[in-house]
Formats: C-alpha cells, structure tokens, sequence
C-alpha cells in the first residue's frame, strides 16, 4: 500500500515541546477544507465531555499555552476511558509535576501537524488505499487507516479507533480516540 505523508508547516507548539523531527518534506501537502471554530485548542479540548482528563493532564502540565497559539494542529486525544484503563498509578502520575515530562511525549506522539479535517482524513485514506502518514510534532509519524469503515490512528492491531466527529478550533481540529497512540517499534 502507498502511505502518504501529509506536512504542513510547523508552528510555536513544535518549538514548545522541542526535539521534534523533521518531515519528509518531499511528499504532498493535503489542504485542510477545516471550517475554523470560535475557540482556540485549549478551549475547544476543553468544551468536550469526553476530554476532560486529557484536559485536566494537559493543564496540570502547564501546556495549555502552545495550544492557543498561531500553530495549527489535529489533536487526536484519548477518550476519559482511556485515561482510565491505564494501570494503577500511572494515571496520577499523569497528573503530577514528576509526570509533565511524560505527557509532554504522550502529546507530541498525538499531535499532527495543520489542522486536517475529517473530510480532508477520509479523502487523503481514500486516495492512498486506506493508509497515510501524518507529519506529527513527535520524531515519529501518526499512522492513519480505513479498515472495514474504522479509522484507526496509529499502527498495529491495537491502535485506536477514532470515537467523535472531529471538533474544529480557531488554530486545529480535535478527534476523540478510544485509546493511546502505541509507538512504533
């Protein structure tokens, strides 16, 4: 199958959370058709029930800033599920000023570069055989595939599913998701 690299350019939340890598920068841009919210990121992470732990991690953090700023980015967030199927203890690990540098890489490994919305995902996976690669803020990219009409972020039989219509904000796009983006090996 043919992946796709989708590469917008970078903004204050890659200069933020530094070390990012760099993109293939020969592969195609795909324009976002994303009609922009009212809200910035934060807010917009914020305003939706299901994100309050990723909300709440993500202020405990401090990082709330970089997602009110200039950069444009897709958010693929874990659901309040997710958060809560994680082992013991690491949940409030999250939480603490010890786990900031830890959701700061969980972050960067969610985050896409531009603001890409749903529209745009299902054209992009429709166009390279049901599987792409986004440019993200994390030295790795996110994997995206269309299975049996599930889009699945991330790679391997246990990636997650996407839950939610994506919900556009002023600089990104925010998509729930039924669990953690693994790594690539």
């Amino acid at each position: 199958m043919m992946k796709k690299t989708i590469i917008p350019a970078l903004g204050a939340l890659s200069l933020m959370l530094a070390g990012c890598g760099a993109a293939d920068e020969a592969a195609d841009p795909v324009e976002s058709t994303a009609t922009a919210g009212s809200q910035d990121l934060a807010a917009t992470i914020a305003g939706i029930d299901d994100l309050s732990t990723a909300a709440e991690v993500i202020g405990n953090a401090g990082l709330e800033d970089p997602f009110d700023g200039a950069g444009s980015y897709t958010a693929f967030l874990p659901s309040n599920a997710a958060f809560a199927a994680l082992p013991e203890g690491d949940l409030e690990r999250l939480r603490s000023d010890e786990g900031r540098p830890e959701v700061i890489a969980l972050l960067r490994g969610h985050l896409a570069v531009g603001a890409i919305s749903r529209e745009d995902l299902d054209k992009a996976l429709d166009e390279n055989g049901g599987s792409i690669e986004l440019a993200s803020v994390a030295d790795e990219p996110i994997q995206v595939r269309k299975i049996d009409g599930q889009i699945l972020v991330g790679d391997g039989d246990d990636a997650p599913h996407l839950t939610k219509i994506a919900e556009a904000a002023s600089n990104g796009v925010v998509y729930v998701i039924d669990g953690f983006i693994p790594p690539e090996n």
